[in-house]
C-alpha cells in the first residue's frame, strides 16, 4: 500500500530522511524506524483494502499435492509474458498479474493471490473473481484442482511437496527447532489475510491493539479446517492449532498490543527484541545473525555484515503475530476460505477499523485480558470455534457483537458494502463456523466421503 497524500500531521518523513534499502543502520537508529511507521499514514480518502487468499493445489486424479514443477507451470500460465515472472536463479517465485496483483508460492507449494490495494470491496471481488477464473482454466487444462481451506484435509506432513525458494530453505530448519507444529504451519495451512491503512499513528495504535486481541474471535468465525488425513480431527481449525505451536517469539498476540499506549516506538521496540532468522546479501540468505535480537544485531553484527535498512524490513516479514505492521496493518488470524467468506472477513475488518466510533465501541466491548489468557483462548478456539469460552470471554456473543458493530461502521463509511457481511450473519444465525457446516454435512448427506468435502471446498 502506498503513501500518497499523507495527512499533514503524519505527512511522512523529513526531506533528509531516507528509507532506501541500502541505507546503513546503527544502534541509534530506533527513531528512524519509528519515523518509517509515521511516514506510511494517509488521509481517509486514500485508504485502501488489500486481500490475500491462499489455496491448496492437487493433482485432480490422485489428489497428490503439486510438485515444484507443477507449481512453476501454474505461475508461468498465470503470467501474461515471460517478463512478468520473478525468479530466484532458475526458480520462479512470483507471477505479476494485472493492475498490481501478484501470485506467489508458499512453502508447501500453496498458491497465494495478493490483490492490489483497492478502495472498494466490489473491486476486490472483481479482482479475486478474475484470478480464480484464470486459475480454473489452468487447472482444467493441466488436470489440477485448488481448494480453499485452512488446513490440508488429505495429505500428511510426510507427503508434502516443499518448494525450493531460498527464504523457505532458511525458515524451515529454524522454525522446526522452535515449534512442534511449525512445519505443519508452513506446508499444510492456508490463510485469508486482510490489509488495511491508517490515517495517523494514534489510529494505528488503536487498530493494532484491538486487532491482536480480537483475532481469536474473528478466527472462530473463519474456522474452516476440521479435517486431517481424510477424517475429522477433533478440531475446528487445525490451522489455528498449528500457529499456537509455532515459534512463540514471533507468533500469537503481539506483546506490543498490550502496552498502555501503542506508538511507533513501542512497535519498533517489540520488533527489535524478536530473534533474527536471516539477512540477505547478493541474493543469498545468510544464517549468521540467528540467535541475536535485531537490537543486538545493530550493536554487534556478525563479522563482515554491515546492518542496513533492508535487514529491518526483512526482519519484520519474519514476525507472524495476529496483526502486524509492514507499512500497513496486516490482519492474519483467519483460515483459508471460499471467496464469499474471504470478502465477508474483509468487510468485517473494514467496518470495525475504518470508522472511529465503531472502533472505539468495539474496543470497549472486548474485555481487558492478559496475553497468556488470550493464548489459552486461541487454543480453545482451535478446537471449538464459536463455542469456545473462557474467563468471561464468550466467543459467540463477542463475534455477534463485532459483526453487528461492523455493519454499523460500514453504514457510516461504505453503506453499499454491508451486504458482504451476509455470510457471517448467516453463520451466526446457525451458530456455526464454516468448519461446523463441513462436519454437519460430513456426518449427514456426504456419508463421510472426502470427495464431497473436496468438491465443496473447490475454488478452481
Amino acid at each position: 500500500m502506498n503513501n500518497e497524500d499523507a495527512p499533514p500531521e503524519e505527512a511522512g518523513s523529513p526531506p533528509n530522511v531516507s528509507f532506501d534499502p541500502s541505507r546503513p543502520l546503527s544502534a541509534g537508529d530506533a527513531p528512524l524506524l519509528a519515523e518509517h511507521v509515521r511516514s506510511n499514514a494517509k488521509p481517509a480518502s486514500a485508504r485502501r483494502c488489500g486481500l490475500e487468499l491462499e489455496l491448496f493445489g492437487y493433482v485432480a486424479r490422485t489428489l497428490d499435492r503439486l510438485s515444484a514443477a507443477q507449481v512453476r507451470n501454474v505461475l508461468t500460465d498465470l503470467a501474461r509474458s515471460e517478463d512478468e515472472l520473478v525468479r530466484e536463479g532458475e526458480t520462479i517465485v512470483e507471477a505479476r498479474l494485472e493492475d498490481g496483483a501478484r501470485a506467489t508460492v508458499e512453502p508447501g507449494g500453496q498458491i497465494e493471490f495478493s490483490s492490489a490495494p483497492r478502495p472498494t470491496l466490489t473491486e476486490l471481488e472483481r479482482d479475486v473473481g478474475s484470478f480464480l477464473s484464470r486459475l480454473h482454466d489452468i487447472a482444467q487444462r493441466r488436470g489440477l484442482l485448488f481448494i480453499a481451506a485452512g488446513f490440508d484435509p488429505i495429505r500428511s506432513l510426510d507427503e508434502q511437496r516443499w518448494y525450493p525458494k531460498k527464504r523457505y530453505q532458511v525458515l524451515r530448519p529454524y522454525l522446526e527447532r522452535h515449534g512442534r507444529r511449525a512445519l505443519d504451519m508452513m506446508a499444510r495451512t492456508c490463510a485469508v489475510q486482510v490489509n488495511l491503512d491508517y490515517t495517523s499513528t494514534e489510529e494505528l495504535g488503536q487498530q493494532f491493539a484491538f486487532a491482536n486481541v480480537a483475532a481469536p474471535i474473528i478466527a472462530a468465525l473463519a474456522a474452516n479446517a476440521p479435517f486431517e488425513r481424510g477424517a475429522p480431527s477433533g478440531y475446528r481449525s487445525l490451522r489455528a492449532l498449528a500457529w499456537t505451536e509455532t515459534d512463540p517469539d514471533r507468533c500469537g498476540p503481539a506483546p506490543a498490543a498490550f502496552a498502555d499506549e501503542v506508538t511507533p516506538e513501542t512497535l519498533v521496540a517489540h520488533a527489535q527484541q524478536v530473534p533474527m532468522i536471516f539477512v540477505r546479501r547478493d541474493g543469498h540468505y545468510l544464517r549468521s545473525p540467528q540467535g541475536r535480537s535485531f537490537a543486538e544485531f545493530l550493536v554487534n553484527p556478525p563479522r563482515d555484515i554491515k546492518p542496513r535498512f533492508q535487514d529491518w524490513t526483512d526482519h519484520l516479514s519474519t514476525i507472524f503475530t495476529n496483526a502486524r505492521w509492514r507499512g500497513h496493518l496486516e490482519l492474519r488470524a483467519m483460515d483459508g476460505n471460499r471467496v464469499e467468506m474471504a470478502l465477508a472477513l474483509a468487510a468485517l475488518w473494514r467496518g470495525l477499523l475504518y470508522d472511529r466510533t465503531t472502533l472505539e465501541e468495539a474496543r470497549r466491548r472486548l474485555p481487558r485480558v492478559h496475553r497468556r489468557d488470550l493464548l489459552a483462548l486461541e487454543r480453545l478456539v482451535a478446537r471449538q470455534a464459536l463455542a469456545a469460552a473462557a474467563d468471561g470471554l464468550r466467543v459467540f456473543e463477542l463475534a455477534r457483537d463485532l459483526v453487528a458493530l461492523a455493519a454499523e461502521g460500514l453504514r457510516r463509511t461504505a453503506s453499499d458494502e454491508e451486504r458482504y457481511l451476509d455470510p457471517l450473519k448467516e453463520a451466526l444465525a446457525e451458530r456455526a463456523s464454516p468448519a461446523d457446516a463441513l462436519l454437519k454435512n460430513w456426518e449427514g448427506s456426504w456419508h463421510k466421503k472426502m470427495t464431497h468435502v473436496i468438491a465443496y471446498l473447490r475454488a478452481a
